[in-house]
């Protein structure tokens, strides 16, 4: 594994922040669009609610496990994470350097063809 410059560090750092936000935004599009379905319009307020308190505690997880207490040394596996999950697209890896870019594309076909 190769080891992350300090201007490559800066560029994770800023990919990592975009694809928090991108999660965050297929996650409120996700409780919007079941907060308004008929059926959510319709149905026990206390099971809805329990529902999305699930769907937001589960979430919380999520996004703690991949995001809290990055350090520099844990950047290039978490951009990776995100790319692995398609958080990230090949057009966001290509603001890294060439080796960096292909160290996660390399290693992104090595997870795919698993």
């Amino acid at each position: 594994m190769i080891e992350l410059t300090k201007t490559q560090k800066k560029v994770a750092r800023e990919l990592i922040d975009l694809g928090l936000q991108r999660e965050c935004k297929a996650f409120m599009d996700k409780i919007t669009k079941i907060t308004n379905s008929p059926e959510w319009k319709t149905g026990n307020p206390h099971e809805q609610y329990l529902k999305l308190y699930k769907k937001v505690t589960s979430f919380d997880k999520h996004i703690g496990k991949r995001y809290n207490d990055l350090t520099g040394s844990y950047y290039l596996m978490a951009v990776f994470g995100l790319f692995q999950d398609e958080v990230l697209t090949p057009e966001d890896i290509a603001r890294f350097d060439k080796e960096v870019r292909n160290e996660l594309l390399g290693m992104k076909n090595i997870f795919d063809n698993v």
